[in-house]
């Protein structure tokens, strides 16, 4: 592996750990429960995930690969810095999965001002921009990421469109990125 490889390995196996951190001391914060993949049509998402996730930690080991680009590490680091601060942005409205009645309170300010789902976004360049150092694995687990984060959104929006003021929010912001 070398150095430029590894600290795309670097990049993509912090995020995941300050994911999960960030996602512990939400649920130690919050009255109510965060996981809610356990809700009706996320079975596929959370298994995506999961298994995207993974292979942000172990892509190393495939070797079919092993080309290095500056640009794509920069692409990375701006993805995972995008997803994190979205997440830690949310406080005690954060949550994995969407149940009717357990949405926590809606954000629409900092990353959500321009971008409805700015975790998933950052998610998907993260997993996106590694694809050339991990080769065929990674490319595996940027099209599993990417694939649950879009069915996902779609069952997030359904939950979610019951409320007004996210319908007035859904109208002026878009669904990756930028103003209407």
């Amino acid at each position: 592996m070398t150095t430029i490889q590894l600290l795309g390995w670097t990049i993509g196996a912090a995020y995941v750990a300050l994911f999960l951190l960030a996602t512990i001391i939400a649920s130690r914060r919050s009255s109510a429960p965060i996981w809610l993949f356990a809700a009706p049509g996320q079975r596929l998402p959370a298994l995506g995930f999961r298994l995207g996730f993974v292979i942000l930690l172990i892509w190393p080991l495939d070797r079919s690969f092993d080309r290095s680009y500056f640009i794509c590490l920069l692409l990375a680091a701006l993805g995972a810095g995008l997803a994190l601060y979205g997440q830690l942005h949310m406080g005690r409205s954060w949550r994995i999965g969407a149940a009717e009645g357990a949405t926590g309170s809606l954000v629409t300010d900092g990353p959500f001002a321009i971008s409805r789902n700015p975790v998933f976004l950052g998610q998907i360049v993260l997993s996106c921009a590694l694809v050339p150092f991990g080769g065929w694995l990674m490319l595996l687990g940027a099209a599993l990421i990417t694939a649950s984060a879009i069915v996902q959104v779609r069952r997030e929006e359904a939950v979610m469109s019951n409320d007004p003021a996210w319908r007035d929010y859904a109208a002026r912001t878009q669904r990756w990125l930028g103003r209407r």
